[in-house]
This record gives structure tokens, sequence and C-alpha cells, in this order.
């Protein structure tokens, strides 16, 4: 794996917190699937697709206002980038600041982004 994936797993985070959400999905494959926590209520499971990872991002950008992911650290492994993040947002309905605290698990193929999932971290 080169430096690149790692800066490509960067860059879409930088797009997210930009609100840039097309950007962050460029990076994704076809074939691509995202597996979400679960922690918004009704938006747990997975997306497949970049459509369906697109409506996940509005899903984020509709909730809160102006969210955010805080990246600790990303560490690489083989096709994989392990990040620690910490996504913030101010609740639009409930106006409560909130965070969680994530594993995110990137796999890369043939250049793109082919699956991601998360993992609350404890």
């Amino acid at each position: 794996m080169s430096r690149g994936t790692v800066e490509m797993v960067r860059r879409a985070y930088r797009a997210f917190n930009q609100g840039d959400l097309e950007a962050m999905v460029a990076v994704a494959a076809p074939e691509f699937e995202y597996v979400a926590t679960g922690a918004i209520p009704g938006a747990g499971g997975v997306y497949r697709g970049p459509e369906e990872f697109l409506q996940f991002l509005d899903r984020w950008w509709g909730e809160f206002d102006e969210p955010h992911v805080e990246v600790h650290e990303l560490i690489e492994a083989r096709d994989q980038v392990l990040a620690s993040v910490t996504f913030r947002g101010h609740g639009k309905r409930s106006g409560v600041d909130t965070n969680w605290s994530l594993w995110q698990l990137w796999t890369v193929r043939d250049g793109k982004i082919g699956r991601a999932s998360c993992r609350e971290r404890v």
C-alpha cells in the first residue's frame, strides 16, 4: 500500500468536514459498502454503492449543524487504513452537542475505497 492510500482517506475526511460530500464519495468504488454503527437512530446497517453512501452522509448533515470529524490517527495495514476518529455535531432538533469516538476501517481496491466499517471505541 502506498502513502497515497492514507492521503486518500485523509482527503475524504477533509471533504466531509468542508461539507463537500460529493468529493468524499468520489473516492468510493462502484461496489463500495459502508457498514454503519447505528449510533444515529435509524441509520445503522449496510449502505451499498456511492449513492447510498451519499444518502447516509446527507443524513449526518441533516441531523447536525456543521458536523465535524477529528482524525486522531491513520494506521496503514496492507490494503487497509484503520482510522481513530471522533465525530462531533450539534443536534439541529435537540440543540445538544454530541460526539462519537470510532474506529473506521477503510479497505482499498484498485485505487478506490471498496469498503468501510465502523466500531465504537470503548
